[in-house]
Formats: structure tokens, C-alpha cells, sequence
């Protein structure tokens, strides 16, 4: 502002000095009043087209070609059920070409900590089940139980959310349990849809576990990005809200069940593999020394915050030298598929980062909807992407980076995290999932395609309803 100078006679205004950044300041100031009256005058001023947001102006060409890339990766894996790792390293090689990007590049965005992990975690629990160990802690469980047959599916989530919560690859606990929990179903008729979905939401559910890669893929997508949440509380999350929903289906079922519907039974072959599964022969030392292993490698990692993949490799590594199993038989429980798929998937994610194109995208989004719109696109997207593609890994490894890239400063980052990546879990049941296809096949013939819509259905209701529900959290909170 002008000074205001006072002498005896007179009132005059003497300005101060005009620095250079207060000079360009008054000339845009100016600039914009003659804009003001040209407008007046002669009407609104049409919108040239480089003021207009074009995709040009937002992508270049090889962020451009990325996207594409991403596109056709996902059909690829949907319409050819061909392993998105495979297609994201081939799309990696594309776009390595048109970026002019150093193949070094590339390769530091390999996730060799994950890789790790899943190999690792996967060996030492195969100690746990050539051993005999898993078959006689479940086995043990199961005589518990006994009669008290609605406990079963509340046993299956038990067991299939501890083997997740360690650190086992969710698939893993539904391919043990399942032939288990159809044998057990036989004594208790019409309960082996309830029981068996209880095994698979508790494995896939809680998975979320920092020990597990699902939960250790999120922490290593938001590291990247800097933010930092509670993992065990994300879990902790994920138990109740699961659990929450498989109560309700147990009753829905049930009241199925006196209708008349819902009785579905398992094959016959299904439930001679359960019975055989379940009367193998028990290794007692052998299994005894892999649940000291187990125990041990859950104190180091938890207590002491060992590394989760270097600490299972130790624990293989000793196990290994003691009993001598088959080695060919160790390897073959790795699932070499999931490896593939997080390893191929976040090297072409870090590609894309490096090249710009995840800031273009938050940079063009964040232009045109609310914090709260952009929750709930994702959050919705999430779910959806989940019951059409059977990797709900897959499918967050490509949506939390843009979750974590939206809302990084957001102080209630947790609450968004929990309200896009816990509904992932309860997509288990759609018939397009391993779990979900694993169950609706060992059902009785005639009763699968009864199966199949009613899991279909199931798993659309929970797209609907919970991605909704969660993200009430951080609205309320404000984001």
C-alpha cells in the first residue's frame, strides 16, 4: 500500500519504491482489471485450445502408450486367464522401447523383498505340512469341536486366517482345508457351503497380515509413496469386518437351509480325498521341530523385526538339513504363479512411475472430482476389478499406488486404506476365484450350477454393500 505523507500544508500520497516482484504483481494486476472490462464489454472469452484440459496436455507419448499397455494387460488377463506378471513384463519390454528408459531402471523396481517373502514363507510351511504338522493341529481342532456343528465354519476361519496371518500365501490354507472341511460337512448335512466359505474368507480375508504378502505388497506400495499406516491394525480391521460378514451369511444361509435350499453336498471323491488327507501318517519329530520353527519365526519377525523373507529362508534352511524331504516336493508348494504375478506386476507399476504417468493421472483426477468422489471410485473399482479378476492381489497392486498417491497427507490414510483394500478379501466367493471355482467344483454334480449363482450373487451383494459401509469411516472423519 501507498504511504500517506503529511506535511503542514498540504496531504499528498508518496509511493515506495517498486521491487521487482511487487512491479510484476501490479502489472498482472492490471492486466487482469483490462481483462475484466474487455469481458464486460464484449462478452465471456471462448477458451482457446491450449487452455482446454486435453489428454495431451496431461500425458505424453509414453505415458500415453502405458496406459494402453495397462489396458490391454488387464484384458489379456481377464478374456486368457494368462498370468498378469507374464503380460506386465512383456508390456515393461514395450514400454522400455518407446520410453528410451535404462533397463537398470527397471529392474529397481523389482520387488526382490516380496519375492523373498513368498518363496520363502511358502517352503517353511511346506516343512509344516510334508511333516504332518498342519494335519494333526487340524485334526485336533476338528475332534474339539465335535458335535457342535455351527462352530465348523467359525473353525475353518480359525485355522484358514492363523495359516494367512503367519505368513502362508492365501491360496495355500483353501487348498489344505477345503478336502478337510468336505469330509467333516458329511456328518452335518447342508452345512458344506458355509463351512467351506468360512475357510476361504478367513484364508483370503485376513491376509491382510503384515506377514503375508498380500499385506506385505501394501506396505511396500505405501513406503514407496511415504506413508505409513498400522498393519496390524489394517488386519485387525480386516478379522472384524470379516468376520462380521460371515456371520451374516451363516444366517442367511441357515435360513436357506429350512427352505429347502442351500443343501448342497460335497462329491464323493472330495470327501475320500478329506478322509485320506486326514488319516496321513505324523513325522512326530519332524513336526514338532516345524512348529518350533513356525513359533520362532513368528518372535523374530513380530518381536525383534526381522526381516519376514530372510527369517522363513533361515528356518527353511535348518529344517532342510535335519529331516531331508523331498526337495522336489517342497518346491512344487511354492506358488511360483503369485511370485511371478507381484513380481512382473510392480516392476511394469515402477516403470509407469518413473515415466510420470501415475502423477499425471492424480494430477488430472484431483482437477476434477472431491476427495470423497475419488474414495469412493476407488473404492467401488476395487471390488469390482476383484470379482472379475481372480488375483485380488493383482487388482490392489494396481489401485493402492493411486490411493496412497491421492490421499498421502490425508491423517486419516488408515481409514482409506481399510475402506479400499479389507472389501478385496470378500470377493473369495465369486466362482471366477480359485477359492470360489474349488468349491463350486467339489460340490455335488447336480447341485453346481445352483453353486455358482448362488456364490455369485453372494460375492456381488458384498460389492455393493461393504466398500460403502467402510468408506463411511473417513468420510465422516473428512479424509
Amino acid at each position: 500500500m501507498p504511504r500517506r505523507s503529511v506535511s503542514a500544508d498540504t496531504v499528498t500520497w508518496a509511493s515506495p519504491p517498486i521491487v521487482p516482484h511487487e512491479e510484476s504483481g501490479i502489472r498482472l494486476r492490471a492486466s487482469n482489471r483490462l481483462n475484466s472490462s474487455l469481458v464486460r464489454a464484449n462478452g465471456p472469452e471462448r477458451p482457446s485450445p491450449s487452455s482446454t484440459l486435453t489428454l495431451e496436455r496431461f500425458l505424453t507419448l509414453p505415458q500415453t502408450v502405458s496406459l494402453v499397455l495397462l489396458i490391454l494387460v488387464l484384458i489379456g488377463a481377464v478374456w486368457k486367464k494368462i498370468n498378469i506378471g507374464i503380460l506386465s513384463l512383456c508390456a515393461t519390454f514395450v514400454l522400455l522401447i518407446v520410453s528410451g528408459a535404462s533397463a537398470d531402471e527397471v529392474y529397481k523396481s523389482f520387488p526382490a523383498d516380496l519375492v523373498v517373502l513368498i518363496i520363502g514363507v511358502s517352503l517353511m510351511f511346506s516343512h509344516l505340512e510334508l511333516s504332518g504338522a498342519i494335519r494333526w493341529i487340524i485334526n485336533g481342532v476338528f475332534t474339539l469341536v465335535g458335535p457342535r456343528h455351527g462352530l465348523i465354519p467359525w473353525v475353518g476361519f480359525l485355522l484358514g486366517g492363523f495359516l494367512s496371518t503367519v505368513g502362508i500365501f492365501s491360496t495355500g490354507p483353501v487348498a489344505i482345508l477345503v478336502p478337510i472341511i468336505a469330509f467333516v460337512s458329511v456328518t452335518y448335512p447342508g452345512t458344506y457351503l458355509i463351512n467351506a466359505l468360512g475357510v476361504i474368507m478367513g484364508a483370503i480375508g485376513l491376509g491382510m497380515s503384515p506377514l503375508n504378502p498380500t499385506g506385505a505388497t501394501l506396505q511396500h506400495l505405501a513406503s514407496k509413496a511415504g506413508v505409513s499406516y498400522s498393519g496390524w491394525g489394517l488386519w485387525l480391521v480386516a478379522v472384524v469386518v470379516t468376520a462380521v460378514a460371515l456371520a451374516a451369511l451363516q444366517v442367511l444361509f441357515r435360513n436357506l437351509a429350512k427352505r429347502g435350499k442351500a443343501l448342497v453336498e460335497p462329491r464323493a471323491s472330495q470327501v475320500e480325498e478329506g478322509a485320506g488327507s486326514s488319516s496321513e501318517s505324523i513325522n512326530t519329530a519332524y513336526a514338532v521341530a516345524s512348529i518350533i520353527g513356525l513359533v520362532l519365526f513368528v518372535v523374530c519377525v513380530i518381536a525383534f523385526g526381522f526381516d519376514v523373507g530372510l527369517t522363513a529362508m533361515a528356518v527353511t534352511a535348518v529344517l532342510q538339513l535335519i529331516f531331508h524331504p523331498e526337495q522336489k516336493e517342497m518346491l512344487g508348494r511354492v506358488p511360483w504363479g503369485a511370485t511371478l504375478l507381484i513380481g512382473g506386476l510392480l516392476t511394469y507399476l515402477g516403470l509407469l512411475e518413473s515415466v510420470g504417468t501415475i502423477d499425471s493421472i492424480q494430477n488430472s483426477m484431483s482437477g476434477v472430482a472431491s476427495g470423497a468422489i475419488l474414495l469412493l471410485v476407488l473404492a467401488y473399482l476395487t471390488a469390482v476389478l476383484c470379482n472379475v479378476e481372480s488375483s485380488a492381489l493383482g487388482v490392489l497392486s494396481l489401485t493402492m499406488p493411486l490411493v496412497f498417491g491421492f490421499f498421502a497427507d490425508s491423517p486419516h490414510i488408515f481409514w482409506i486404506v481399510a475402506a479400499v483394500a479389507v472389501p478385496s478379501g470378500l470377493m473369495v466367493m465369486n466362482p471366477i476365484h480359485i477359492a470360489g471355482t474349488l468349491v463350486v467344483a467339489n460340490a455335488q454334480q447336480d447341485k453346481q450350477n445352483d453353486v455358482f449363482r448362488m456364490f455369485l450373487a453372494t460375492s456381488l451383494g458384498m460389492t455393493i454393500v461393504v466398500p460403502g459401509i467402510l468408506a463411511v469411516i473417513p468420510l465422516a472423519l473428512g479424509l
